[in-house]
């Protein structure tokens, strides 16, 4: 009898707290429309709408809609692929959407929260802020035609609404291109190729082709133009002439052994080169000095690239003196 009295115990309770078990709330319409929402604004090209139903504390020149609809292209044809989640706690939906004149689709993933009673997006990824500049640069980026940032400055940072975005790279001085790319090119936000955490927004300047040669054959010149003054003349470093007591013998030659280098430098928006040699005379009771000719490079207006020794780096002849007679 008490084994009775106790099962019919076990199932009251069984029976009691099934009655009071509450079933989770699956709905996700509301995100999924905050969703589609986000990506029509985008596609209107309405940057400021779209920014708004983030929380995300975007800067007012990237959300300025006709700063947005400056860009390459906008994203298109959005469609939601996968969610996770519910409107109740924390959804995430991955959205794949195209740009006009891209070879490859583009793929978000998107997180929604209730904030404060509303349901935000919070984030997706490759939604941290892009740094431009902080290198050595006389060159300015461009980006839709709008906003410039010139390189030699602290990096700016940029935070940027998915979207292909029109970047542009100007050195005035002419010496520098970018490396892989065109110097205008379109930058998908976040990127299109692989990781898309990662805005496609990396560029690497470089001196062009013709750079090192072109500054290789001026230094030649002035070591040519160095011999012919006997190693003391306004051509020469000015390491050389202070180590010489006066110009040598007509018999006296050197070789210039060429250190590792050169040594680029931007300095106020000047490219400066720094070459280093060790001169070698044929008397060997001349020493073995390191000499190094530093100066600015730029372009002359047929295109060719110049390199005009500072004042600091070669000899300067005092105005009226006597010339000592050769030694050697």
């Amino acid at each position: 009898m008490r084994k009775r009295t106790a099962l019919v115990g076990v199932l009251a309770i069984a029976v009691s707290l099934t009655g009071c078990a509450r079933g989770i709330d699956t709905d996700d319409s509301g995100s999924t429309a905050l969703v589609e929402e986000f990506f029509a604004h985008l596609e209107a090209g309405e940057a400021t709408k779209a920014a708004a139903l983030t929380t995300i504390d975007f800067p007012d020149e990237f959300i300025d809609d006709d700063f947005y609809r400056a860009s390459d292209a906008l994203p298109t044809d959005a469609r939601i692929v996968e969610t996770t989640g519910y409107d109740a706690g924390r959804f995430t939906a991955t959205v794949e959407y195209t740009f006009d004149g891209a070879d490859a689709p583009g793929k978000l993933e998107l997180v929604v929260y209730r904030e404060d009673g509303e349901l935000k997006i919070t984030g997706w990824r490759g939604d941290t802020p892009i740094t431009i500049g902080g290198i050595e640069s006389a060159a300015t980026v461009t980006v839709n035609d709008q906003l410039e940032y010139p390189l030699a400055e602290d990096g700016a940072e940029l935070q940027l609404l998915p979207g292909a975005y029109g970047v542009s790279y100007d050195d005035p001085t002419g010496l520098t291109k970018l490396l892989g790319t065109e110097d205008a090119f379109t930058a998908y936000v976040p990127n299109l190729g692989g990781d898309e955490g990662q805005a496609d927004f990396s560029f690497s300047p470089a001196f062009t082709a013709d750079v090192e040669p072109g500054l290789a054959a001026a230094v030649e010149g002035l070591q040519a133009a160095c011999a012919a003054e006997r190693f003391v003349g306004p051509s020469c470093p000015a390491e050389l002439t202070g180590s010489l007591p006066g110009p040598l013998g007509e018999a006296v030659s050197a070789q210039w052994f060429r250190e590792p280098g050169p040594v680029f430098t931007l300095v106020d928006g000047e490219y400066h080169a720094t070459s280093t040699f060790r001169i070698r005379f044929s008397d060997d009771e001349l020493p073995i000095t390191t000499v190094s000719y530093t100066g600015v490079l730029a372009r002359d207006p047929a295109g060719a690239v110049t390199f005009t020794p500072e004042p600091s780096s070669r000899s300067v002849p005092t105005a009226g003196g006597d010339v000592d007679e050769p030694l050697g």
